[in-house]
């Protein structure tokens, strides 16, 4: 019988048949030596993704074609056809650097539940090759499941996890997958997998954005921010009390408040008040110190840290300077959420 990969790079695609031949070339040249297997997940694609593949002269180690169900459904579905030891979840406009693939397999070798590296961006052109990346962002390091899936919240090809780790946690998810998550589907499993035990690994390599000219999620910030309030209204209700669980709620208390703080002036009121109640509402409250620098700080002292906050928000720039979505687009959005 054949020993399983070390590594299941799996890649959701939706319409992007041609573009994602340069997450498949990076991953290809990143594997040169290793056990690694390729899983593309057809996520219901107009042209079928095979047809695409066939005519770039492309394959992959496995290809699952599903109905349309969107970005999480996606990667939940490579990840139960995924055989390899560890999982790495790619978009289908994301590439990896030369050293990133064997750092992760030794990092989970080596008994890491999680491994992740810094990230890069690159330009993809819609010919030729691609370029050289450019310096995104430094992560910082951390051992801490709940530091690193709540506050350091990396982008979604930063971290590999260790197979059967992340497929107990989904088998026993706080709360069950969504397609209002979807936009944000990383968060949905960083959520799931902060309040409990786990070893985190910071490793060599990085993880590239591919910057094009195609249409991107993140070109709609609202659509990102209420799929984010779904999510953490869910992990609200469902956070447990354990010790891996009270500090994972520390560490969302102050995310969910510093959300709330950066949101553009004028922007919904609902929405507003939803996202502060995830910091009023919680009982893990954390420090003052976490929710700001020393001027908020003293602010908060004399003010309260809520009214103190309001202020500070006045800093803000208007809603109407950074809108992507028009009012009946929002409102179908947020009226689509749960009750809080």
């Amino acid at each position: 019988m054949n020993s399983p990969p070390d590594l299941s790079v799996v890649i959701p695609v939706f319409n992007r048949g041609k573009l994602v031949r340069h997450t498949l070339d990076s991953v290809r040249a990143a594997s040169a030596g290793l056990s690694v297997e390729t899983v593309l997940v057809d996520d219901g694609s107009e042209v079928p993704l095979a047809d695409d593949l066939a005519l770039l002269g492309l394959h992959a180690d496995r290809l699952i074609r599903q109905e349309n169900q969107g970005l999480l459904f996606a990667r939940l579905a490579g990840l139960k056809y995924a055989t390899g030891r560890s999982v790495l979840f790619l978009d289908s406009d994301d590439l990896v650097s030369r050293d990133k693939l064997r750092a992760h397999i030794e990092a989970h070798a080596a008994g890491a539940d999680v491994a992740y590296s810094d990230t890069a961006r690159q330009h993809l052109p819609a010919d030729g090759p691609v370029g050289e990346p450019t310096h995104d962002l430094t992560l910082p390091e951390t051992n801490d499941p709940a530091d690193f899936f709540i506050k350091v919240q990396p982008a979604p090809h930063s971290p590999s996890f260790a197979t059967e780790w992340l497929r107990t946690r989904v088998a026993n998810a706080l709360f069950a997958p969504s397609h209002l998550y979807n936009p944000v589907a990383e968060i949905w499993f960083y959520h799931i997998c902060a309040p409990f035990a786990g070893r985190v690994v910071k490793c060599a390599g990085r993880a590239i954005i591919g910057e094009h000219a195609g249409g991107r999620l993140t070109n709609h910030w609202e659509r990102l921010a209420v799929a984010s309030l779904a999510v953490q209204e869910g992990f609200m209700r469902t956070c447990p009390k354990s010790v891996e669980g009270l500090r994972a709620g520390e560490y969302f208390s102050a995310k969910a408040f510093g959300s709330w703080r950066r949101l553009p002036r004028g922007f919904s009121e609902e929405f507003c008040r939803r996202q502060l109640a995830l910091y009023l509402l919680n009982p893990c409250k954390p420090s003052v110190a976490s929710l700001g620098g020393g001027i908020f700080g003293a602010a908060a002292r004399v003010l309260g840290v809520v009214t103190a906050g309001r202020l500070f928000r006045l800093r803000n720039g208007s809603y109407e300077s950074c809108r992507t979505v028009d009012d009946e687009t929002f409102s179908s959005l947020m009226n689509a959420l749960p009750p809080p």
